[in-house]
């Protein structure tokens, strides 16, 4: 049996399984290729938009000077926002398992645009408790905030944003 004949064979979920990880590894080439996105030039073009996009924003609501891509905490301790900091890459995830999932393409469009407003407002949320926790906490709290309550954070929501998904999802 050949490998599309077998594929074919498939049902939804199986084809799930065999899609999400294509499209994630497709996704991630076109659009996070090397280090710091320095590879894809429609990376690095959407980091650069993204991250110009986020810092005014976040300008708006903090107290602290930013200067470039960094939030200014103490003299001698800045936050910087790093092209891994820009959402982009639990998006990817997401989109993945957005296209990877057997649903109507209209569907499909409409939640890769919400989820990508969704995951630009959380990010920017995420962003923003990190430096408040921070500036107020100290630097010892940054691991905490950062690593671990802001990705659980992405985490929630992307899981949040799939299963709201898989509910309105009509099957193409």
């Amino acid at each position: 049996m050949s490998v599309i004949k077998a594929y074919k064979n498939l049902n939804a979920s199986n084809r799930f399984l065999v899609n999400f990880p294509l499209w994630l590894l497709f996704l991630f080439g076109v659009f996070y290729w090397g280090k710091y996105w320095s590879y894809s030039p429609i990376g690095e073009y959407l980091d650069s938009t993204i991250r110009a996009s986020i810092m005014p924003i976040l300008d708006t609501f903090l107290d602290n000077p930013i200067i470039d891509y960094d939030i200014v905490i103490n003299p001698k301790y800045r936050v910087v926002i790093t092209p891994e900091c820009n959402g982009i890459i639990p998006y990817l995830m997401i989109l993945s398992a957005i296209l990877a999932y057997p649903c109507k393409i209209t569907q499909k469009i409409v939640w890769a645009i919400l989820s990508f407003f969704i995951f630009f407002i959380i990010n920017i949320i995420r962003l923003y408790i990190v430096a408040i926790v921070v500036s107020k906490y100290g630097t010892n709290w940054f691991y905490l905030i950062h690593d671990i309550g802001g990705n659980l954070l992405l985490i929630i929501t992307g899981a949040t944003i799939f299963l709201l998904y898989l509910k309105r999802c009509n099957v193409s």
